[in-house]
Formats: structure tokens, sequence, C-alpha cells
């Protein structure tokens, strides 16, 4: 199977996201994914188009990572330079960390679980649902509430409001 749609994904990686190495990685999960679950697996359409539906859903998480650093970067160039001295700066961003920290630290359990995986890790609702044994639909609650706890207990810190325009879309 690896011999005769390798190349097809390939050509179809490299054409979505420009870069070889990424595109050999794909075409690599996807086949290692198949190996990891062919007991498992329950396929209802055609195995090219079970395998190209796979490789395309690792591209669009993919371009959607992109997405976020590229709003962060430019939400770096274009905030305004700081008027205070660098210690000001250097110590009032470890205090913003700090509150970040604790407020996730506050969530319950699985929300703090999921939002870690969608944060930190950069997992799709998908790929958190596979790893914790939970459906998409539940990741998706779970998310939902993180991000609405988060965002009601650190609005009332003022100086959060840049960090959580990135943070907390």
């Amino acid at each position: 199977m690896y011999k005769r749609y390798a190349v097809m994904l390939l050509k179809k990686a490299y054409e979505k996201t420009g870069e070889k190495e990424t595109a050999r990685e794909f075409v690599q999960e996807v086949f290692l994914e198949l190996l990891e679950r062919k007991d498992r697996l329950d396929i209802h359409t055609s195995f090219k188009a079970y395998i190209f539906t796979a490789l395309r859903n690792r591209v669009l998480n993919y371009l959607h990572r992109l997405a976020i650093h590229h709003r962060y970067e430019v939400f770096q160039e274009t905030r305004p330079p700081s008027a205070d001295n660098d210690v000001e700066s250097y110590l009032r961003h470890k205090e913003l960390e700090h509150q970040m920290a604790d407020a996730i630290q506050q969530l319950p359990e699985k929300c703090r679980q999921v939002f870690l995986l969608s944060r930190s890790e950069e997992l799709s609702n998908k790929e958190i649902a596979e790893r914790s044994g939970i459906s998409v639909n539940t990741v998706e609650q779970h998310m939902r509430k993180a991000l609405r706890l988060l965002r009601n207990g650190l609005q009332r810190t003022t100086a959060l409001l840049p960090l959580l325009f990135v943070l907390l879309p």
C-alpha cells in the first residue's frame, strides 16, 4: 500500500504545504497511524479516499497552527513599543505568566487537560479525543468551558487583555 500511494500523497502534501520535509512527515504519520490502528480501522469509503482524507486533516491542522503563529507574530510586530524600562516590562510579563498559570490550574481537571493538549501540544480536537478516549464533541465542550472560565477569570486584570487576545481567540 505504501509503494502504491506514497508518491501521490507526497505530491499532494507538498502542493499544500510547500515544504518537502513536512510533506514527508505527514505521509509517514498517515501510514504509521494505519499500522498502529490496523485492528480497529473501520473504513467506509475506499482506502485511497481514507488516506487522502487523513492527509488532508493533517495538512489543515498544520495550516491552522501556522495561521495562529502568524497572527501572534503580526500582533507582536504591530503592538506599540513599551515606554517602560525593560526591568518593569519583564516583571509585568512574569506576573502575567503566573496569573495565567494560576488560572489554568484553577480549571476543572478535564478542562485543564484538554486545554493544555490544545494549546501547549497544539493537538487538534480529534487528536485530543483519540488521546483522551473521549468524543470530539466532549473535547469541544471542555474547550468552550475552559476558555469561558479563563476569560472570566482573567478579564478582571486589564493588563492581561493583549495576552488574552493572542492566547484565547
